[in-house]
């Protein structure tokens, strides 16, 4: 904790809120010591991915016309940004929990919860509430987005499906994770893991066969595409991943670039032939596609890590989940105002021009809401846990002398 963060307790209101601003526009600008760029690059891939298609769509629909361009393969498979999400999400998320069932042999599920839900939850019910005053809609429609529901139930915020499985994901694995240790030790519940991987597709096929009816794009979207128990194959893949980093971690030694690239390659060829066999095993392909770059870029040290060290990657990565809210009211209000604008005569010059601006428009938005919003909970995290931490150390020290063995 730093000292403007410490003094903030101690000086007037105004100035307090000057301290935590500052601090948050600290955090911002400065990785974390433990930092990995190379996720950094991912997720600024993931959250640019998700945009760029959303951008297209949007230009796409003030234009009246169909780009041809959404045909090229950086915004026709722009949907896949949110899979990568789920990878990067599985792995960080499953490194703490695994860290935590080693060291102690059970997970604090409450803390944990708590820990995620200061990150999470207050710029996402700002955000929700935010677009509950400016809809005509009735609150009612709101509620499976309140209640992160929004991936069963037709919510009426958008984007808020994808937070929804995180959020049920959040709840599903550190309970799994205990009561699997109930059967077996630490080191061998990568094989549930392994287990529910395999298992994915087939609860794909059930899904789709017991459904009766025409199989269409929407119904897929909605009994396949939305679900968390038909669309957790990304957050498995980084779960079994942070497994690995955890229990072994000389699989994931840094490496030179040739041999770095082996098993990430193998990984994506595999993938890329899954995609290829049948539609359900198309997610379980991105999970293994995304767990490969993933991979990768833990074991780089090629002359990538340079340019993974790019301030740029780490501030869109920081701003990632800010921009995922943020980009659906900016570009349906913005890029309307660019079409009508004509800067040029000429389609693609517009929306090539339009397109950065859209990007740094939502990192701008993210950026603010950051400082204001999350970085303030962050703070009251990091407080709390440093609070909690003292508590258990002095707790443990009062208990050493009743547990220390009384001399013959």
């Amino acid at each position: 904790m730093t000292a403007s963060l410490k003094a903030r307790h101690d000086v007037r209101p105004f100035a307090r809120i000057l301290a935590v601003c500052r601090e948050g526009t600290h955090e911002l600008l400065n990785p974390p010591v433990g930092n990995v760029p190379g996720l950094d690059a991912l997720r600024s891939l993931a959250i640019i991915l998700v945009v760029s298609g959303h951008y297209y769509g949007e230009f796409s629909d003030a234009q009246g016309i169909t780009l041809a361009i959404g045909r090229f393969p950086f915004f026709y498979f722009a949907w896949t940004g949110v899979d990568l999400f789920f990878v990067l999400s599985g792995y960080l998320i499953g490194r703490q929990l695994w860290r935590e069932l080693t060291v102690r042999g059970t997970i604090n599920i409450p803390r944990f919860l708590l820990k995620r839900g200061l990150r999470i939850w207050p710029y996402y019910f700002v955000f929700v509430a935010w677009s509950i005053c400016l809809s005509p809609k009735p609150i009612s429609k709101f509620l499976p987005d309140l209640f992160f529901l929004s991936n069963y139930f037709p919510g009426a915020v958008a984007g808020t499906w994808s937070l929804s499985t995180e959020e049920q994901f959040y709840i599903f694995v550190p309970v799994l994770l205990c009561a699997v240790s109930f059967f077996t030790s630490v080191k061998r519940q990568f094989l549930v893991i392994v287990g529910l991987l395999v298992a994915s597709p087939f609860i794909r096929y059930l899904t789709l066969s017991a459904y009766h009816g025409e199989i269409t794009h929407d119904v897929g979207v909605r009994i396949i595409q939305l679900p968390f128990h038909t669309h957790a194959d990304g957050l498995l893949a980084g779960l079994l991943l942070s497994w690995v980093s955890v229990l072994k971690p000389d699989h994931l030694k840094p490496l030179p670039f040739l041999r770095n690239l082996i098993l990430p390659a193998v990984l994506v060829v595999v993938g890329l032939l899954l995609r290829s066999l049948d539609r359900i095993f198309g997610l379980s392909a991105l999970a293994l596609i995304f767990s490969g770059m993933t991979l990768f870029v833990l074991r780089d040290r090629s002359a990538l890590r340079r340019l993974f060290n790019k301030h740029i990657f780490y501030l869109t990565s920081r701003l990632s989940y800010g921009m995922y809210l943020n980009h659906f009211p900016v570009l349906s209000f913005a890029v309307p105002l660019l079409v009508a604008a004509r800067i040029s005569n000429k389609t693609y010059v517009n929306f090539f021009i339009g397109y950065p601006l859209m990007v740094f428009a939502s990192m701008a938005v993210a950026a603010g809401t950051f400082i204001l919003i999350e970085s303030p909970f962050l703070q009251l995290r990091e407080s709390w846990l440093a609070a909690k931490n003292q508590a258990d150390e002095v707790r443990k020290a009062d208990l050493k002398p009743a547990l220390r063995p009384e001399r013959p």
